[in-house]
């Protein structure tokens, strides 16, 4: 039986609204003032959840810890962006005290102008950012227990909001670090004074890189001259990134100081684009007489190209065709990067460059763990082929996939023999358990590959486009037994690549590279003839044969269409990339409402018609 429904009483949407203003009104007073401490972090890295290393350490820490966070927060007003970023850091300082109450003590300071707070915030070596009315405005973090540590964060900058947690957490630990673990290091690289090298630094103008700058934060680092007779015998661990070539006594205390127990971190390079970007030959280093005992070899000669994860650069020129697939940078990211490991499961992505391969050798006694691997659509190429300024087109169109994955970063450790055994004395090990971190790139290092620079008040900001800082202090931390930092390090730096665009992109463009090859192989043989044709006019004769013309006039057609088809798959691909970028676009922009709406209206059927039955 048909039911008529009963109309709505005139008021009652008007009733409605009031109720349901109340409603939200009486709900956000209940909730800032009883659920303030309660949230719902959906983010895919759980960026604003205290990791378990916080969690951990605070809950580690014995010396009250006072935190102040000046903020000029009248100042701010004009600013709803840094508004919304002080409540974050009020509430992740909240959640601090929370986990360890007793030991973190908050204050929340609005230092005015010429006030005495604003004197506190420059005595505790704050950075004030000048307003247009003359005013300053304040927002930094400062920390100082009982023991006289203290540690600022002078000026806090937003782009950096992903590493929070970390820069906060860094400050409390560094207030304790009175003994930092040993490093020592020995690199060709220019890490101390940065790309200049020293001549840059009697100018005035060194940059250290910004990995030398954070190892120098966690380690006391001892850099080892390339003529070394000795390492330091407080050594935690030894860094070597490039060596240079080493003589026998060199490689003998390398050899002894591993197989004592010795930790070591170890980034060997068949061409280290970093040390001479324009050099002509490959610039390689190699440990080969020691990494033979170890179980493994890196072919000094060779580099691995890799075309699922090569990098997309700019090779000049205009159009599609001015970025293409550089086969030798490569963008690590899951998959490739072991999740089993403690450091190499701690970051997302990972950027190198001209890398070699690590191969085991037959008969080891050591045990070789990947922690990168290159995928299988891999090859080595002649190092060679990485110098001056490769061609990028045809490393592409000689790259022939030998389905293996080349390690490019391992453990090794385990029982290895000495690689001097004709040696002896009291202090000679022959034999020993080895634990070592090897890896066939030293370019991760390097700014440009991982790191965007930026100025703000006088600081060096460093805002990460890849987690090579990450992976690298995590592996020194944890070699040195220090690991509670390794959760943060790589948190906030995630590039989530279009997996399925950047594999149908690269379908296209093969398509094109072999069509493009063929039409451009067919072009120069049409090309040759033609002037080998033109070429057998008599000399001054300005008349040549009816089949000679016929047969020209034919090879310029033919170059005319080759060139139109040239032109053509060019289009189609451009085309191609466009319509999915466009699909895609309409995708994000309008596929929510239009399921919306879908369910809406779905809704609303399903209502009538139950009403109506």
């Amino acid at each position: 039986m048909l039911k008529r429904l009963a109309p709505l009483h005139p008021l009652k949407p008007i009733y409605l609204m009031v109720l349901a203003c109340l409603l939200f009104l009486s709900l956000s007073v209940l909730s800032d003032r009883f659920l303030r401490g309660i949230s719902f972090d959906l983010t895919e890295d759980n960026l604003y959840t205290l990791s378990s290393g916080t969690k951990e350490t605070l809950k580690a820490i014995e010396e009250p810890v006072q935190v102040t966070f000046y903020f000029s927060r009248s100042l701010a007003a004009p600013y709803p962006s840094l508004l919304s970023y002080g409540k974050r850091i009020e509430d992740t300082l909240k959640a601090f005290q929370a986990v360890a109450p007793g030991v973190i003590e908050l204050s929340f300071v609005d230092p005015e102008p010429f006030s005495e707070a604003e004197d506190e915030a420059v005595e505790a070596g704050l950075t004030g950012a000048p307003l247009g009315d003359g005013s300053v405005l304040y927002f930094g973090v400062s920390a100082t227990n009982s023991t006289n540590g203290a540690g600022n964060i002078p000026f806090i900058s937003e782009e950096r909001e992903t590493f929070l947690e970390y820069d906060l957490i860094k400050m409390i630990i560094d207030l304790d670090a009175l003994d930092k673990p040993k490093l020592a290091l020995l690199s060709q690289l220019p890490l101390q004074f940065g790309p200049g090298g020293p001549q840059a630094a009697l100018q005035g103008q060194s940059q250290p890189y910004v990995i030398y700058e954070q190892l120098q934060e966690r380690f006391d680092i001892t850099d080892l001259d390339q003529d070394f007779t000795d390492i330091p015998v407080e050594t935690d661990i030894l860094m070597l990134v490039h060596p240079p070539q080493l003589n026998d006594d060199q490689l003998y205390k390398l050899d002894q100081f591993v197989l004592k127990g010795g930790r070591a971190l170890i980034f060997l390079d068949p061409h280290s684009e970093s040390l001479d970007p324009g050099a002509f030959a490959p610039n390689g280093s190699n440990l080969a007489p020691l990494l033979r005992n170890w179980g493994v070899e890196i072919p000094s000669d060779k580099v691995v190209g890799d075309a699922s994860l090569a990098q997309r650069v700019q090779v000049g020129g205009f159009g599609a065709d001015s970025i293409q697939d550089f086969v030798f940078w490569l963008g690590m990211r899951d998959g490739f990067l072991s999740k089993e490991d403690i450091v190499a499961g701690s970051v997302d992505t990972l950027n190198i460059a001209s890398a070699g391969a690590i191969l085991p050798l037959e008969g080891h006694t050591t045990e070789i763990t990947p922690l990168v691997q290159s995928s299988t659509v891999s090859m080595l190429f002649d190092a060679s082929r990485a110098v001056g300024t490769p061609d990028t087109d045809s490393l592409l169109r000689d790259l022939e996939p030998t389905s293996e994955a080349y390690t490019l970063v391992a453990r090794i450790h385990g029982t290895a023999a000495s690689a001097f055994p004709a040696k002896s004395g009291s202090d000679h090990v022959a034999e020993g358990s080895i634990n070592l971190v090897l890896a066939s790139d030293s370019d991760l290092f390097d700014n440009r590959f991982w790191v965007q620079l930026q100025d703000l008040l006088g600081q060096r900001i460093v805002v990460p486009i890849a987690g090579n800082g990450s992976f690298i202090l995590n592996l020194a931390d944890h070699l040195t037994g220090s690991e509670a930092l390794l959760e943060l390090r790589g948190r906030g730096i995630s590039r989530r690549p279009f997996n399925v665009v950047d594999r149908l992109r690269r379908e296209a463009e093969a398509k094109f590279l072999n069509e493009e090859q063929r039409l451009q192989n067919r072009m120069a043989t049409v090309e040759a003839r033609l002037a080998e044709l033109e070429s057998q006019k008599p000399e001054g004769a300005t008349v040549i044969s009816n089949e000679q013309e016929q047969e020209i006039s034919v090879f310029r057609n033919e170059l005319l269409e080759t060139r139109k088809a040239l032109r053509a798959v060019k289009r189609n691909l451009q085309g191609d990339i466009e319509q999915l970028g466009s699909i895609l676009a309409f995708l994000n922009i309008a596929g929510v409402p239009i399921a919306l709406i879908i369910l809406i209206g779905l809704r609303t059927y399903l209502r009538r018609k139950q009403s109506v039955e």
